[in-house]
């Protein structure tokens, strides 16, 4: 997956927020668990959805899925957002940079701005080296 929605604060309590709320998270987290990261904790809590599951090189098609799923589930969404303890709320976009290029674009419609902006979460660009190839770098 490479469009996610992600959700957390510090003081967010993670299960009361979730049982509050339909949308089902691929992956949640508390404060003081281990992270991937050896020898690393979080700092916070929080849940990972996923908006789409295009792949890294397919960023239009992640615009498209991310703007149905907030289509879908944008009340939700924006009550989500709104809990008590949520201090991070965006809709993280996971992108290819490919060696050797010297610009990248991300275009973003303004009926997914829209939708973003009245969930309240905003939107941001994760670029990971890959290659031309499709590999990673």
């Amino acid at each position: 997956m490479s469009c996610i929605l992600r959700v957390s604060g510090e003081f967010l309590d993670i299960d009361a927020m979730l049982s509050q709320h339909k949308l089902s998270p691929y992956r949640t987290w508390k404060k003081g668990e281990a992270r991937s990261l050896k020898g690393e904790v979080h700092s916070d809590c929080g849940a990972s959805f996923i908006a789409s599951e295009a792949d890294f090189d397919e960023f239009d098609c992640q615009v498209t899925d991310a703007t149905t799923y907030l289509e879908l589930h944008v009340s939700a969404i924006a009550r989500m957002a709104a809990t008590t303890g949520v201090q991070f709320a965006v809709l993280d976009f996971g992108v290819f940079l490919n060696e050797g290029d010297v610009v990248q674009f991300c275009y973003f419609p303004p009926r997914l701005i829209q939708l973003a902006a009245s969930a309240g979460i905003g939107i941001e660009v994760s670029q990971y080296v890959g290659s031309k190839d499709g590999s990673d770098g």
